[in-house]
């Protein structure tokens, strides 16, 4: 295929002598000098263009009318079940009219060239110089490929109708070789031209899923979202994330890899800039709200029993989800990974209703007893700083970031089966670093009259020294023990000497 770039400027016209029987095909982009007797006595040929006959009375007038007819004719572009009807001139296609006046006008006179090379020829078929525009049928081929182009989808469960969703190929225009076949179907007076498309197969196929049970709730878990308007964008991205998750099917031994299923967090997948953790602090960044869904679904992983691969703790603790069970992701780089190890087929669910995210991960049988423990070992103290704020009224000092205290806190997995009585046990440390709290400072203008600073709302962050939680067979949701020691109860951090910002309404923290 031609480079792309040949498309920027392209304009062609088709040059070529030929010669048939008694007719001649010629287009000739000038005309050699006379070597005959302007007063050639041979009857002139009949001459034909885009196989019509042609009167030579007005050469410039029957190429203005051929180049008109030429471009009004229809041409029709078929998109696997659609087709788009356009005319040549719609596409950019267009006559050289200039140049087939002057092949008309050699074509009438004996002496030229063009009348030598045909010699005793009775017809004459003129080939149209026919230019191709490019950029109308680019942008219109641009257009479809926005609207058509999609990714596979691999087939799917799902657990409510216990029906299987079959998989769905991926299509992707190719803009390019379209053109080139356009171009051709052009010079040679074709009027179908089938809209080139790379189609790619998905991943997971129906066939695959017809053996699948989910008799049995392996792992669940729950985490809360706000329901405000001013988290619109951060909802909108969870049922973004979560969408392209829910009814995922991992057959013995597969792995879910939460980047490669959801992809990158952009807007043309469907993300909105939302607030992100990055370096200890939340910003407006694309996608933010991914990270709930990760965790949501760590946690779900995490009591079904499944191998969790990769995982990575936030850089300050969240809100919505205990110490320790957190997944933080961000396109390509962090990631949260995990595999099925059971001998069955399991189905990952994540839904979002009511301000509740829901995770759940389905299979054939529950056999065994998950124990998540979580210890805290160490806290580390966090410190304030203040940044000037032109935005801010002269004088008015408001809290833009509360501090967080940082966490060292160990975690161990039980697994135990409860056939066997056998257990097994993993361990690891997770590190939160402490979060600045930050003050603004306002340097700008005086305050208006009834300004009211608004800053940050967050209470106090809490966390139980010591947290169990048990899912398993004969539990129904979680049991789970909490001893709250001295960073479990509102008021620790100013026990402890940490600056304190205004007082807000106490609130429990650690995904409570």
């Amino acid at each position: 295929m031609i480079s792309p770039s040949r498309w920027w400027t392209r304009a062609r016209a088709v040059v070529g002598v030929g010669m048939l029987g008694g007719a001649a095909l010629i287009s000739l982009p000038s005309v050699l000098p006379s070597r005959a007797s302007a007063t050639d006595e041979r009857p002139p040929p009949t001459v034909r263009v885009a196989g019509q006959p042609v009167e030579l009375t007005d050469a410039a007038a029957q190429a203005r009318r051929i180049a008109d007819e030429w471009a009004r004719v229809n041409l029709r572009l078929q998109l696997t079940e659609e087709t788009l009807v356009r005319t040549r001139a719609d596409l950019g296609g267009s006559v050289d009219v200039e140049h087939l006046t002057r092949l008309l006008r050699d074509a009438d006179n004996p002496a030229s060239a063009l009348r030598r090379r045909a010699e005793d020829a009775r017809e004459l078929t003129l080939a149209l110089p026919v230019r191709f525009d490019a950029e109308p049928a680019r942008a219109l081929l641009l257009e479809l490929k926005r609207l058509h182009d999609h990714s596979p989808s691999d087939a799917r469960f799902d657990p409510d109708t216990r029906q299987i969703i079959p998989q769905r190929a991926g299509l992707s225009l190719d803009v390019w070789a379209t053109l080139d076949d356009l171009d051709d179907a052009l010079h040679h007076g074709q009027r179908d031209v089938a809209v080139r498309v790379v189609r790619t197969n998905a991943r997971r196929t129906a066939e695959e899923l017809r053996d699948v049970r989910v008799d049995a709730r392996l792992g669940e878990f729950e985490t809360r979202y706000s329901l405000n308007e001013s988290a619109a964008d951060r909802t909108h991205n969870l049922r973004v994330a979560a969408s392209k998750i829910d009814g995922l099917v991992l057959l013995p031994g597969e792995v879910f890899d939460f980047n490669a299923v959801v992809g990158e967090r952009n807007e043309a997948s469907g993300f909105r800039p939302a607030p992100v953790i990055a370096g200890g602090e939340l910003v407006d960044g694309l996608g933010g709200g991914a990270c709930q869904i990760a965790g949501t679904i760590h946690a779900a992983a995490f009591f079904a029993g499944l191998t969790i691969l990769e995982r990575h703790p936030h850089s300050r603790p969240s809100f919505y989800i205990k110490l320790g069970l957190d997944a933080a992701v961000s396109y390509p780089s962090i990631n949260l990974v995990f595999r099925n190890d059971h001998p069955f087929p399991v189905v990952v669910r994540i839904r979002l209703e009511g301000g509740i995210a829901r995770s759940e991960v389905l299979g054939l049988e529950q056999r065994d007893m998950v124990t998540f423990v979580r210890r805290i070992d160490s806290v580390q103290t966090y410190t304030e700083s203040e940044t000037q704020d032109s935005s801010l009224p002269s004088g008015v000092r408001v809290l833009g970031q509360r501090g967080v205290a940082g966490f060292r806190v160990a975690r161990w997995r039980i697994i135990r089966d409860m056939e066997t009585n056998q257990a097994r046990r993993e361990a690891s440390i997770d590190v939160y670093p402490p979060t600045t709290q930050i003050w603004r400072v306002g340097t700008g203008g005086p305050p208006p009259p009834d300004y009211v600073a608004e800053g940050d709302g967050h209470p106090e962050y809490t966390a139980d020294e010591y947290t169990t939680m048990t899912q398993g067979p004969g539990i129904r949701g979680t049991d789970t023990v909490r001893q709250p020691g001295f960073s479990g109860l509102p008021g620790w951090t100013a026990r402890m000497g940490m600056p304190q910002p205004p007082a807000v309404e106490p609130a429990e923290g650690d995904g409570n």
